[in-house]
């Protein structure tokens, strides 16, 4: 069976539990929950106790807006939940998230934050439970957990986690430390041959005896109405041509003046325009759109590159009963 994941978003707690139940009975690999609008691991935690074998993923928390110490202990409650389906995603988020929505110091060296960050949850995830003291002086973060022992023995010490990115530094350091890589929706499927990939494989040379899993997030709009649903495709891409954090993809394909234009009608506050500058060959290049067995096609080129394909229908400036059509309709495409 070939796995495919898919991401959680919904209007409310409700439905966001009613398509997990749908994944789940479509044998769908996991189901992934993003860091917005809702924190991921609220989301997950209503979806654990209503399913009992689809892994449970967060893509992705921010890695520091929390504590390491509070992204392991909920990491740990949420694997007990689910009874060890937890996969926990982490990603630096971009300096502007950090810094003006969450209000904490993001740095010039995210990329070095990360591996000591990922590092030093892994040794909490482990060890919390020991009463052993955690003593840790990085570049980033000190701490010392004298004193400190959970007192309950966690379902696994070993929580794989996953490391989001986009610039081949950031694929790097996930291969080095991570269990997993994930990428952004932005990582088309030229950028994965031309950046991801060769920046991955150049850092898994040194393990290859251990299991790595190479994902990546993947707007899917499936519909026999292919003008609709690349129109719904198209306002996606246009939210995230705003982000400057996302420039590597875009600039691979020369879309430079397409993003200057939609980042001109971001400022002005018109949506309309932002989503009318994104080109048809914008949605090629960022999007899987068509009829399922166009969409199952196109989905299967990614797997050359990549292990698990996790699939987003696009969201991003539409009402969200269009949204949920758009699900259920990937839901149904990818049933196995």
């Amino acid at each position: 069976m070939k796995r495919v994941g898919f991401i959680l978003d919904a209007r409310s707690i409700e439905e966001l539990k009613d398509l997990a139940v749908a994944a789940e009975k479509a044998n769908f690999h996991s189901v992934w929950a993003t860091e917005l609008y809702r924190t991921p691991f609220q989301q997950l935690s209503a979806v654990a106790p209503i399913t009992s074998k689809i892994k449970l993923g967060t893509a992705v928390a921010l890695a520091f807006v929390r504590s390491p110490l509070v992204t392991s202990i909920t990491s740990l409650d949420l694997d007990e939940i689910s009874s060890g389906r937890l996969i926990l995603g982490l990603g630096t988020g971009a300096k502007r998230t950090n810094e003006d929505f969450h209000g904490v110091f993001y740095g010039d060296r995210p990329v070095a934050r990360i591996r000591e960050c990922v590092g030093l949850i892994r040794e909490i995830l482990s060890g919390a439970h020991t009463g052993n003291d955690i003593v840790f002086e990085g570049q980033f973060y000190r701490v010392n957990t004298r004193g400190y022992k959970r007192a309950f023995e966690p379902v696994r010490e070993n929580i794989p986690i996953f490391v989001a990115g986009i610039g081949s530094n950031m694929v790097g350091a996930a291969a080095e430390v991570a269990d997993g890589y994930m990428g952004h929706v932005v990582c088309s499927l030229e950028y994965i041959k031309k950046v991801v990939s060769p920046s991955l494989e150049e850092r898994l040379e040194n393990r290859k005896n251990e299991d790595f899993t190479k994902c990546s997030i993947i707007t899917c709009a499936v519909s026999h109405d292919w003008e609709r649903a690349r129109e719904a495709a198209r306002a996606t891409i246009a939210f995230y041509a705003t982000v400057k954090a996302y420039d590597p993809p875009f600039r691979l394909h020369g879309f430079t003046d397409e993003v200057k234009r939609i980042r001109d009608a971001f400022r002005k506050k018109d949506v309309r325009a932002m989503i009318k500058g994104v080109s048809d060959e914008m949605i090629d290049a960022f999007a899987v759109v068509g009829d399922a067995e166009h969409c199952r096609e196109r989905v299967e080129e990614y797997r050359k590159y990549v292990d698990l394909p996790v699939l987003s229908a696009p969201h991003y400036f539409l009402d969200f009963r269009e949204v949920r059509e758009y699900q259920e309709r990937l839901i149904e495409a990818f049933t196995s």
